[in-house]
């Protein structure tokens, strides 16, 4: 697996640096798995830091074919494969920018794409791409710096403290979705987020154009709340009556329903 990402990429770096017509370049992978442990990754510049961490990272391909073509008249690049995978575990992040910055701790995070295949010229994409895509995470904590916090403004802080929960960190339990794009540009998704102050799961049906410039129209959208805490039941109520949010009750929660685009919505 190592071997074969180290030849591709000293092809692409023959093709930057020594240009020339009629370039072809071609990889197949039938199975490969690599792993790591104790990876970090720092970086500095004028005032800005950054830092990643990963206890343990593993990664799986099967079934993956590339293939790139470059002449005069034309550059072309196919790639298609059955899985690609990877999933980590003890992620810490941290960023500094100036005074303010946050810490990300991470428990667990995977995610994986499955039965893809995207061909695509310099005039853009000969058919539509598909793919699905699977993603995962759990336990994870978000602590932004005091000064961070100190500066936002008295509704963000208020939308903060209740999902921090007065602890100045706020906990995501699970982040979960999955997402599938097929030939005839439908995009199918669901996902679901669970917080200690309440759980949300939404619901999406979408198209997009073959061109893949124009913007996705939204069939229907459904954003559900459910399992909240009286103080976020409070807040949304809140937010209903005074600041015309297009939330509605249901049962014990809370649904947003949406069609259109994002740039065009059309609640319901």
């Amino acid at each position: 697996m190592k071997k074969t990402i180290l030849i591709l990429a000293q092809l692409l770096i023959v093709s930057i640096i020594y240009p020339q017509s009629n370039l072809g370049v071609k990889m197949e992978i039938g199975n490969g798995t690599s792993s790591m442990s104790d990876f970090t990754i720092e970086i500095e510049e004028r005032g800005f830091s950054a830092s990643v961490h990963v206890d343990r990272l593993k990664s799986t391909v099967k079934n993956i074919k590339f293939k790139f073509e470059d002449d005069y008249y034309n550059e072309m690049i196919q790639t298609l494969g059955s899985i690609a995978s990877a999933s980590a575990s003890g992620i810490q992040i941290k960023v500094q920018d100036g005074r303010e910055g946050f810490l990300l701790d991470i428990g667990n995070i995977s995610y994986s794409l499955n039965d893809w295949e995207v061909d695509i010229s310099q005039n853009g994409p000969k058919n539509m791409p598909v793919f699905t895509w699977e993603f995962d995470l759990q336990k994870a904590v978000a602590t932004p710096s005091s000064e961070m916090t100190r500066n936002l403004k008295d509704e963000e802080w208020r939308v903060f403290n209740y999902f921090a929960e007065g602890r100045g960190s706020v906990t995501v339990k699970k982040i979960s979705g999955n997402m599938s794009l097929d030939s005839y540009g439908k995009i199918s998704a669901k996902g679901i987020v669970i917080l200690p102050v309440g759980k949300g799961t939404i619901e999406m049906s979408a198209t997009i154009n073959r061109d893949l410039e124009s913007e996705p129209f939204i069939n229907s959208l459904k954003f559900n709340m459910t399992n909240l805490s009286p103080e976020v039941k409070s807040f949304l109520n809140d937010l209903i009556l005074n600041e015309n949010v297009p939330l509605r009750k249901k049962g014990n929660g809370f649904l947003l329903e949406m069609s259109g685009s994002i740039n065009n919505p059309r609640f319901r």
